[in-house]
C-alpha cells in the first residue's frame, strides 16, 4: 500500500497516505508471533496433531468434553494466531495431558508438541501474549 501511495504521489501531489488502523494492529499481531518463535510451533503442529485425524479428535473429546478443540488459526487472517496463542495460554496444562496419550511415532507433529510442552518457558511465554494482546483480536475485527 506504501508503495502504491508514493506511485500515486507523483499524479496527486497533494494525497496522504492514511494507515488503516487494522492494518496496524495486524503488523502488531505479526511481530508477535516472530517475537515467540516456540509458540509459533507449537501452534503450528498442535494444528496438525488433529487435521484429518478422527482418531485423536475422539481421544480429546472423550478426555475434555467442556474443552473445545484447538483452533485452526490461518496466518493470512487476521488475529487468529493470537486467538489460537491464548487457546494454549487457558487450556495448556489440559492440552498437554491429551497430546502426551498419543504415541510420538504416529507423527512428527506430535513429537515437536511434546518437546515443546516439556520446556518450562513455553507455559511462561504463552502467558505474556494472552495477558498483554488478548483483545487485539477482537480490536482489529
Amino acid at each position: 500500500m506504501k508503495k502504491a501511495g508514493k506511485a500515486l504521489k507523483v499524479i496527486f501531489p497533494k494525497m496522504l497516505h492514511v494507515t488503516c488502523a487494522a492494518h496496524a494492529l495486524h503488523r502488531v499481531a505479526e511481530e508477535i508471533r516472530v517475537i515467540f518463535p516456540d509458540i509459533d510451533r507449537l501452534v503450528a503442529n498442535g494444528k496438525k496433531i488433529f487435521n484429518k485425524a478422527a482418531s485423536r479428535i475422539s481421544v480429546f473429546r472423550e478426555s475434555l468434553p467442556a474443552v473445545p478443540l484447538p483452533p485452526q488459526p490461518i496466518i493470512t487472517r487476521w488475529g487468529t494466531w493470537i486467538n489460537a496463542a491464548c487457546y494454549y495460554a487457558h487450556y495448556f496444562d489440559e492440552f498437554a495431558a491429551v497430546v502426551n496419550k498419543f504415541d510420538t511415532d504416529d507423527a512428527a507433529s506430535i513429537g515437536a508438541v511434546k518437546a515443546l510442552l516439556q520446556k518450562p518457558s513455553v507455559k511462561r511465554d504463552l502467558a505474556y501474549p494472552l495477558a498483554n494482546f488478548g483483545r487485539l483480536p477482537d480490536c482489529i475485527t
